[in-house]
C-alpha cells in the first residue's frame, strides 16, 4: 500500500473540481445566467457547468451523536471541460449563456457553455484589448486600437464606434449601466450616452478598471505598484502607493463594506468611507509571499485570496483567521467569486483550473 492512500482527503479534494489546460489561466468568467464558467488560457478556452451531480451537499454525512458534518470524497471522475482552439485575448459574458472573446484569426467569437463558437462579422485590425458588459443589458463594450465599439444586443455587423485618441487597454460599465470608463495610456475617460466626456489624467495606464458596488467610485490597477481610486462624479481621484508589485485585482465587499486589492505580502483592506477610503482592516494574516488575487464573496463579509506560492485562502473582513483551501501550486492568476455565493473559480500559472462549490452550512 503506497503512502498516498492514507493521506486523508483536503479540503480542496472534497469542494473543488479541477482540470489542467495549457499555459497560464489568465481569467475565470462566468456566463450572466451563471450556468457556466470559462476558463482563458493560452489559446485555449475551458467551460466547465456549475451543474455537478457530487456536488458537497450529495456527498454530506451527519454523526448521529454529535451532529458533526463529513464530506465523502468523489466516487466518479470529474467530467472534463468543453475546449475551444484558437481563440486569444480577454473574455466577456456575452447574452445569457454565452461568452465573448477574440479569435487567433482575427475579430470576435461567441462561444456556448457547449463549446460550440460562431465568429462575428465585425472588423478589428487592432485585436481585441478590452472588453465589457452592461450589467442593465445585454449590450457589449470593445476596445480595438483607439476605439470602443459598443455592440447592442444582436451584435450588428457595423457597431458603433468612438474615438478615444488613445490606445484603449481597460473598459469598465458602472453598474447601473449608464456610464462606461474607458482606460487608456493617458487616465481614464468617461463615456455616457453614447459619448466621451469628461476623463481623469493618471501616471500610468490602467490595466483594468473595477466600480464599487454603488457606482460612487472606480478602482484602477495601473502599469506600476499601487492604484488609482477616482470618483466618477466629481473627476477627482486619489492615487494609493507603497505597493511592493502590481495590484492585478480589486475585491469590493458590499457585505464588509469594504475594499481590498491583491499587490501586497498580505490582503490589504480598508473600509468605505464617504469620501473614499476609511481605517485599514484586517483581512487574513501576513506572510511572506505576494497575494496575486483577491474575489469578494457576494452575501458573508469573506475575502478569498490567492497567493504567488499557489495558496488559496478565505478570511473574514475583520479579522486574522483564514481557511485555507489550496495549499500550493502554480501562482494564482484567476479569482472569481460567483454571484451565487456557492461558487467559486480559480486558475493558475502551471495551467490548473479549478472550481469550488461550497455548502451552504460551510460558512456561519
Amino acid at each position: 500500500m503506497s503512502d498516498d492512500t492514507l493521506l486523508a482527503p483536503t479540503l480542496f479534494d472534497l469542494l473543488c473540481r479541477s482540470w489542467t489546460l495549457p499555459g497560464t489561466v489568465s481569467q475565470a468568467v462566468y456566463n450572466a445566467e451563471e450556468t457556466a464558467v470559462a476558463f482563458a488560457a493560452e489559446g485555449v478556452l475551458g467551460i466547465a457547468s456549475l451543474a455537478d451531480p457530487e456536488r458537497p451537499e450529495t456527498r454530506m454525512r451527519t454523526a448521529a451523536d454529535t451532529g458533526r458534518h463529513t464530506i465523502l470524497p468523489r466516487e466518479r471522475p470529474v467530467r472534463p471541460l468543453e475546449r475551444v482552439e484558437h481563440v486569444c485575448g480577454p473574455v466577456a459574458p456575452y447574452g445569457g449563456r454565452s461568452f465573448l472573446t477574440g479569435s487567433a484569426r482575427g475579430g470576435l467569437v461567441t462561444v456556448t457553455p457547449r463549446g460550440q463558437a460562431v465568429r462575428l462579422r465585425i472588423a478589428l485590425p487592432d485585436g481585441v484589448a478590452a472588453l465589457a458588459r452592461d450589467p442593465a443589458s445585454e449590450a457589449m463594450a470593445v476596445g480595438s486600437g483607439t476605439r470602443v465599439l459598443l455592440l447592442p444586443p444582436g451584435a450588428p455587423e457595423e457597431p458603433e464606434a468612438l474615438e478615444i485618441g488613445e490606445p484603449v487597454t481597460a473598459l469598465a460599465y458602472a453598474p447601473d449601466g449608464a456610464q462606461l470608463a474607458v482606460g487608456h495610456a493617458l487616465g481614464v475617460s468617461f463615456v455616457a450616452e453614447g459619448r466621451v466626456g469628461g476623463g481623469v489624467a493618471l501616471e500610468s495606464a490602467p490595466r483594468h478598471l473595477s466600480y464599487s458596488p454603488d457606482g460612487r467610485h472606480l478602482a484602477c490597477g495601473l502599469a506600476e505598484p499601487g492604484f488609482a481610486l477616482v470618483e466618477p462624479a466629481t473627476l477627482a481621484g486619489e492615487l494609493v502607493q507603497d505597493y511592493p508589485t502590481l495590484v492585478e485585482a480589486f475585491a469590493w465587499s458590499e457585505a464588509g463594506a469594504a475594499l481590498a486589492t491583491s499587490g501586497a505580502f498580505r490582503t490589504v483592506a480598508w473600509a468605505l468611507a464617504e469620501d473614499g477610503l476609511g481605517d485599514a482592516l484586517e483581512a487574513g494574516r501576513n506572510g511572506l509571499v505576494i497575494v496575486e488575487r483577491v474575489a469578494a464573496s457576494p452575501d458573508r463579509p469573506l475575502i478569498a485570496s490567492g497567493y504567488a506560492n499557489g495558496l488559496v485562502c478565505i478570511a473574514e473582513i475583520g479579522r486574522g483567521d483564514e481557511m485555507m483551501l489550496r495549499a500550493g501550486g502554480g501562482a494564482v492568476s484567476a479569482l472569481a467569486w460567483a454571484r451565487d455565493g456557492t461558487h467559486m473559480a480559480f486558475g493558475d500559472a502551471a495551467g490548473q483550473a479549478a472550481l469550488a462549490a461550497f455548502p451552504r452550512t460551510l460558512f456561519k
